[in-house]
This record gives C-alpha cells, structure tokens and sequence, in this order.
C-alpha cells in the first residue's frame, strides 16, 4: 500500500505528511518549525501516529501485528535452537565422562594382572 503523501496526526507534533518509508523507519513532515522526523515503522502508529485515512491506519496496525508475529517465532526459534545446543554439549560432557571412567577401568585392570 502506498503511504507517501499520506496524511498523519502525532500526539505532540500534531499534523504531518509521510515524505519517505524504508523497510522499518518513515520519514513523516510536519510544519515549521518541527520538520522532517523519522519514526520506527509501523511501531509509532500504536504509540504515537495515527493516519488521517483509517484503511490506511488499519493496514499499518496489521503491519504491526505481523511483525510482533515475526519476531516472537524468531524468539521461540532461537530458544529452541539454544535449547538442542545446550542438550548436544550435556550429551558431549556425559559421553567424555563415560569414556573416561571407561579408559580409567581398562587401565586398572591392566596394572592389576601386571601385579
């Protein structure tokens, strides 16, 4: 959806146009003497932005939620994977042990049938 030129309201700057949008920041224009502010994208639309046009507003809260999707899958990803690595090094640690209790015994064994 096109969101250049897209009227907003900030809670404190009051009302402004989006002049520019990359993946995660918006560039939005507000009168003088404020300016140009860029805002992280679409996160200051549940804080701090709202559009004029409430498909608009929608759409952009959707983006949001998508993300917030995103983000935690990420997060129970990576738990996870820490989770197989933390599992894989315990199962190393028990396995060197088991091989060192084991070389331990064999070496016992040959110093007593050498006495």
């Amino acid at each position: 959806m096109e969101l250049i030129s897209q009227k907003v309201t900030h809670i404190r700057f009051g009302e402004g146009f989006i002049v520019n949008k990359t993946d995660n920041r918006i560039g939005i224009h507000f009168s003088d003497p404020i300016g140009l502010k860029v805002f992280v994208f679409p996160d200051a639309f549940v804080q701090y932005l709202w559009m004029e046009d409430h498909n608009v507003q929608e759409y952009v809260i959707n983006q949001y939620y998508q993300n917030q999707k995103k983000i935690e899958a990420e997060k129970q990803r990576q738990h996870q994977l820490q989770e197989e690595e933390e599992e894989r090094q315990m199962a190393d640690e028990m396995a060197s042990k088991a091989t060192t209790r084991k070389a331990a015994a064999l070496k016992r064994k040959a110093l007593k049938r050498k006495t």
